[in-house]
């Protein structure tokens, strides 16, 4: 033997050294990645992302991640639709919104960015019009217009001068509100103190509306001064295509876009989260109601507060740490829930914003005596606006408690309810049909939102928890992202709105990129 090989067995020795190589690669990658305790990187150098619910934040997250090169994304979400507290639906003459509704500001909103290129949004100039609106009382008097314009002209002065006058306010924002109230009618004495009384409490409710509180007395006066407001209008809506075109915005879908994103073949519908079980860092266990299994690199959790604060003790394994579960407990987050009426036809003024109704307590009673306390819950109407492209539909505000007693009702209750409220204010000046059609929201009731939209409480206050904390990931090895917080209350300026929501899901996206990008430079 003379110690060379013949050319019939070169290539069998070029197939046993190539698979020793191989092997010998692959069980170096083993081991440096135990040592380093960090997932596989993927083709495309990205890791395995889960994110739950397909909302502003979770679909602005999953089209930030396609955009950076992440192949391996899925949305699980609850319900059978994308959107969240988006929710856009066919009603009378076009679409109404049962969840938000408005773009707030124009410089520094990226809902606002999104649409201006398509001019797709318009100032909803009625509602920004004071003059429009009408005050009638529980006797069906309207309020003279220069009495009302002069009240509302107060509101708004103490409500704009809020960031430099609350800073070094302790304790809450209706503390602060009624005290500054009172004591410029004590200067300038705008009308007498039972008017005076009726209009603050009407305040009151208009600003749960905006706030999302059961009360302004539960609301943090500081905890206004970290929520920034875009400039611009502040009522722009989206000309009668509704909310969800901002959907088709994002994901590059609507007309004239670039190339779409594959964002909807992204989700999995109807499919609810039961548990996250994070204990290895590596490798993410989602588990849904459904008995299904998903294992994830990273998971980024958009659900809402509501439901964090409902189920986040069995939804989390391991729990999640001291201060997440502090902040879940200090934010809070209300029930602001819509009822529309369809009328066969248009009975109110051209122009109008809608009308604002002023109870006094005697007539509160009576209506209690003579309708029982069984529809206490109509004395808590305040505020009933039209509604931008559909000129035969009214809207009904109701905010709190009332809401959710409201949402457990049947419908041919809460339309006649809201008919008999009507008739009560409107009937001695207007000629009130009776509705075609209700359809109304019910967000406390649904199990996957539990209210709709966060706000700073005492309870934070009291915590000293703020967003930031909730928005904080917990990190595993290396600063490994695991699991990720998305969602408008984990916002620090923007919470309780969408361009919020959009944010977030573009700062955790933009999270998971930075962290592949890094390790690549350490590689």
């Amino acid at each position: 033997m003379t110690g060379y090989v013949n050319a019939s067995d070169k290539s069998d020795f070029g197939v046993y050294v190539a698979s020793y190589e191989s092997k010998s690669r692959a069980l170096a990658l083993q081991i440096n990645q135990k040592l380093l305790k960090v997932p596989a990187i993927s083709r495309g150098g990205r890791g395995k992302v889960l994110i739950i619910g397909a909302g502003a934040s979770g679909i602005a997250a999953a089209c930030r991640l396609l955009e950076r090169g992440f192949r391996n994304v899925t949305i699980l979400e609850a319900q059978n639709r994308i959107g969240g507290r988006v929710h856009t639906v066919k009603f009378a003459d076009n679409v109404i919104e049962l969840g938000a509704e408005w773009v707030h500001g124009e410089h520094g909103n990226v809902s606002h960015k999104l649409a201006a290129p398509y001019n797709l949004l318009e100032s909803s100039k009625a509602l920004n019009d004071t003059s429009t609106y009408i005050f009638i009382d529980s006797q069906g008097n309207h309020i003279p217009k220069t009495e009302s314009t002069q009240l509302l002209d107060l509101y708004h002065d103490i409500h704009s001068k809020l960031s430099e006058n609350i800073k070094k306010f302790r304790g809450s924002y209706g503390e602060y509100f009624s005290t500054k109230y009172h004591g410029a009618l004590g200067e300038n004495p705008i009308t007498d103190p039972i008017r005076a009384s009726q209009f603050l409490e009407w305040i009151h409710r208009y600003e749960n509306i905006i706030e999302c509180s059961d009360s302004w007395y539960d609301t943090s006066a500081q905890g206004l001064t970290e929520y920034h407001t875009c400039p611009g209008d502040p009522l722009l809506n989206w000309k009668g295509k509704g909310y969800k075109t901002l959907f088709d915005l994002l994901m590059c879908r609507y007309a004239g876009t670039s190339k779409a994103l594959p964002v909807r073949e992204k989700i999995q519908f109807n499919k609810v989260v039961s548990n996250i079980d994070y204990n290895s860092m590596n490798e993410i266990i989602v588990k849904t109601e459904d008995n299904s299994h998903y294992v994830a690199d990273h998971v980024i959790c958009t659900a809402s507060l509501g439901v964090l604060k409902a189920q986040h003790k069995t939804l989390f394994t391991p729990p999640l740490p001291e201060i997440k579960q502090s902040t879940i407990q200090g934010l809070n987050i209300g029930t602001v829930d819509k009822i529309f009426l369809e009328f066969p036809y248009t009975w109110w003024p051209d122009g109008t914003a809608g009308f604002n109704l002023i109870w006094s307590q005697e007539d509160k009673n009576e209506f209690l005596q003579s309708f029982g306390q069984e529809n206490k819950w109509l004395t808590e109407f305040f505020h009933i606006s039209t509604v931008d492209h559909q000129p035969r539909v009214l809207s009904g505000w109701l905010t709190g408690p009332t809401a959710r007693y409201m949402e457990n009702l049947p419908d041919a209750v809460v339309v006649e309810g809201f008919y008999k409220i009507l008739q009560k204010f409107l009937s001695g000046t207007y000629n009130v049909p009776r509705p075609l059609n209700m359809m109304r929201s019910s967000w406390h009731k649904n199990k996957h939102f539990r209210g709709c939209y966060s706000f700073r409480s005492l309870e934070s206050d009291r915590l000293n928890v703020w967003a930031k904390n909730l928005a904080e990931p917990i990190t595993g090895s290396n600063d490994k992202p695991v699991i990720l917080f998305g969602g408008e209350a984990t916002h620090e300026h923007y919470y309780s709105t969408v361009h919020g929501a959009i944010e977030t899901g573009f700062r955790e996206a933009d999270r998971l990129s930075n962290y592949y990008r890094e390790r690549k430079c350490h590689l």
